[in-house]
This record gives structure tokens, sequence and C-alpha cells, in this order.
């Protein structure tokens, strides 16, 4: 580019008008217009509403007066729980179902247990359906299960072996409750027990068939046995180091052998006639398996073992087959029981206190100090499982499912420092028996007391 170009180009630029300051200048006189026109349509828009001549309906609505600004009241109990239902309804349908279900298993429990219980009977109300409780005539469990199941209609059997035992059941006075000789130790004497039994049942005997109106008689049926395996007693607690041959003998002798060989002549019986067969055991001990406990402890893992074998082979037949697995009961509840195992503990004394036990070391627990489950609650699910309404496993008796699952999910090592074991030298020595303290002799002569007072074992004691 030459030197009188670049002359030129300078002179233009110079005389260029500026053109930022004309849109500025533009800008301004159509700001004014704007507001001038803004006044004149403002102006005019209120001539016409002050003016009389314009309807109603065409005047612009007059603007309401601002509101007054609103105070938050506090909410009160019954708004703020709705609220937070509101903002937590996950939670609150979880509590509902929670409590709805516990009120609803408690309303059916209250209710079956206020349905009336009796045994069916016949036309003319003779009482057709027979139990055999197959339990040791001293345990008070036998005596209180034989009393309820007689007052609601049953005619019950208990297997006997010795003249005191049957001396013991005919004190009872109850005509429907009565002795049944059983010789376990001489397999055809218990055969031909259970044919007599079996002959009875086809054919009644008179002093059931006296008390019927016309005198009919109605065949018997077994509705349900009964089997209350005899476990040793807490008392009965050595290392077994300690223990010898000739103990262990016995024990499975009496505990295991004895109800096994009653079971085995019973059950061909028991499948004709469709019975029910039912095992009353002990859960407690054989849940923690403590030490010290080794008779016990074998004796009721090895009754669990064989009824659970039992239950499989009698799937296919009409029998069917129940465990109780008892927990801890209150025997103060019920005055002939309790009378009955004090008179027990201070007749045969500790060191034969397994007469008195024979239905499970538990049940001394409650009546010894413990608090236990009333007796009204086992009567009522045996009524139950005799009917066929129960099945399978039942756990009755303060702590015998609680103590079924600790015994199976609780780790041993916290099963022992919750039994306080002691140290392994203390285990090996023999404990010496502890003379009984003052309060335990007043236990006693309270005890004694009781069974002086207690006109049952009066006659008892005469008669034998």
């Amino acid at each position: 580019m030459s030197g009188h170009d670049r002359d030129l180009s300078e002179m233009l630029e110079e005389y260029m008008p500026d053109f930022s300051a004309v849109s500025h200048e533009i800008n301004k006189v159509a700001d004014y217009i704007d507001s001038v026109s803004d006044s004149i349509s403002s102006n005019l828009r209120e001539s016409i509403d002050r003016s009389s001549w314009i309807p109603a309906s065409m005047r612009k609505p007059s603007t309401p007066p601002p509101r007054a600004p609103t105070v938050a009241m506090p909410l009160g109990y019954l708004d703020c729980s709705r609220d937070w239902i509101s903002r937590h309804r996950a939670v609150t349908v979880a509590v509902a179902c929670f409590f709805g279900t516990g009120f609803f298993l408690i309303w059916r429990r209250r209710k079956a247990n206020r349905a009336k219980r009796r045994a069916r009977r016949a036309k003319n109300g003779q009482r057709t359906e027979v139990v055999v409780l197959a339990g040791s005539p001293h345990a008070p469990m036998t005596r209180s299960l034989s009393l309820d199941l007689e007052r609601r209609g049953f005619v019950v059997y208990i297997p006997v072996n010795s003249l005191s035992e049957e001396r013991l059941i005919q004190a009872e006075a109850k005509a429907d409750i009565r002795p049944l000789h059983l010789d376990v130790t001489e397999p055809a004497s218990l055969s031909s027990t259970v044919e007599k039994f079996t002959t009875l049942l086809s054919t009644p005997p008179r002093s059931l068939t006296s008390r019927s109106p016309n005198g009919s008689a109605y065949p018997l049926h077994l509705a349900s046995f009964l089997l209350l395996p005899q476990t040793p007693p807490q008392l009965f607690t050595s290392p077994i180091p300690f223990l010898s041959p000739t103990s262990w003998s016995d024990t499975f002798t009496t505990h295991l052998l004895s109800p096994f060989t009653t079971l085995q002549a019973f059950l061909p019986l028991l499948i004709s006639q469709g019975s029910s067969l039912l095992f009353l055991t002990p859960s407690i001990t054989a849940s923690l398996n403590p030490p010290n406990h080794a008779p016990e402890n074998v004796v009721s893992n090895a009754l669990n073992t064989y009824i659970s074998t039992l239950r499989k082979e009698l799937a296919g037949q009409t029998v069917g087959v129940t465990q109780f697995k008892l927990g801890a009961f209150d025997y103060r509840s019920d005055t002939d029981a309790h009378n009955m195992q004090v008179a027990l503990r201070h007749s045969v004394g500790p060191q034969n206190s397994s007469v008195g036990a024979s239905s499970g070391g538990e049940q001394w627990i409650s009546a010894g100090g413990a608090k236990g489950s009333s007796l009204r609650e086992l009567h009522l699910e045996v009524f139950d499982a005799i009917v066929g309404k129960r099945t399978g496993t039942v756990f009755v008796g303060k702590g015998s499912r609680l103590y079924n699952i600790v015994g199976q999910w609780v780790p041993e090592g916290m099963v022992g420092w919750m039994l306080g074991l002691r140290s392994r030298k203390q285990q090996q020595q023999p404990q010496p028996q502890k003379k009984p303290k003052n309060d335990e002799r007043d236990v006693h002569a309270r005890g004694e007391r009781e069974v002086q007072s207690s006109r049952e074992w009066e006659k008892v004691d005469e008669q034998s």
C-alpha cells in the first residue's frame, strides 16, 4: 500500500460518523416514547375506571388487600402422630403386623383354652375311650395326668408291677383309674397281659356297663398310649470316671429297656386300634448336656433318637407319634400333686429319690422354689394330642423351647459359661454331700406337717 492511499484512508476515517453514538441516541428516544405511552395508557385506564357510564363487568377487578402473615400453631399429640406415621410408613406397617400377630395368637390361645374338652361317650353315657398311662405311679405328673384324663371322660389304666403301686392307685378311689399288671422281665407274662387287655376292650367289664341307664355294653377303644420314660434324677450326678458298670447297666435296664419292652408289646394293638402314641420326655438337661450328668444325658438323647426312628417307621400307619418336650412346671398349683411330691421326698430319702423323680429331673425344679408353668397347659396339650389335633414335637413347660434353642444355636463355650463350669480339678473330685442348713430343715419340717395333714396318705399307710 503506497503512502498516498494511506493518507486517503485516514482522511475518510476522520470524517465518518460514530455509529455507536447514533445507536445510543436512538435508544434514548425509544425509552422516552415507551414511558410516555405507559403514562398515557395508565391515565386513560384510571379515567375510565372513575367514569360512571362504564358497566362493572368491563372494569378491572380491584386488587384484594394483602393478607396478614399467618402464625404456625403448635401441633397436638394426634397431629404429631399422624405426621410421624405419614413419614415412616414402613416402620408403622411392621409394628402393626407384629402387634397384630401377637394379639391374634393370644386370642386364639385363650379361645382354645376356653373350649370344652371331653372324651366321646356311647349313646347311653358309657365311657368308651381308654388311655394307657405308662408311668411310675409314684410320680406327681403321672397322678396329675390320670386325674385330669379321668375327669374328662377317659378310662385310665396305669401299668404296675408291685402290690404297693396297685394300692397307691386304688387309694385314689376313682372307678375309672385302674391298675394294669405288667411284668416286663417275663416276655410270656407280658404278652399274656396284652392279650387279656385286648379282650377287655372288646368285652367291657361289668363295672362300666352297670353305670349305664339300660345296662347295655359298648366295646371300648384304645384312644392313646402315653409313655413317661423314667430318667435319672438330677441328684444322681457324678463324673464319668466314677460311674461303675453296674450303675450303667441298671440305668439302661430301668430307663430304656423297660419302656421299649412295654411299647413293643402294645404296638400291634395300637396299630389295630388306630391309637395315638405320646412320649413325655424332659428337655432342659438333654438340651444343655451339662457335665456330671452323663446318665441323664445318655438316656434323654437315646429316647429322642428312638422316638425319631419310630415316627419314621409308623409314618404309613394309623398311629400318630407325638413327643412332648417338658420344661419346668409349678406343682404348687396342684395341691394333691405337691403333697405327694413332698411326701416322696421325705419318705424315700435323698439316696432313693429316683422313685419320685421318675418323670424327669426338671419336675423337681419348679416345686423346689422356681416358678414354672401351670400343669393345666400340659393337660390341654395332652388332650389335643390324644384326639389327633397335635402331632410332631410339642414344647410344654417353662424353658423347654428356650433351652432347646440355646442348646442348638449357642456355642458350647457360652453355654458352659452360663452353667458356671468348675475347673477340671474340681470336676474330677467327688463332691461330698452337704448337710441341710437351718432353712432347709424348716422346709423339711413344713413338708412333714403337710404330709401328716394329708388324709390321702393316711389311707395309703393304713392299707399298706
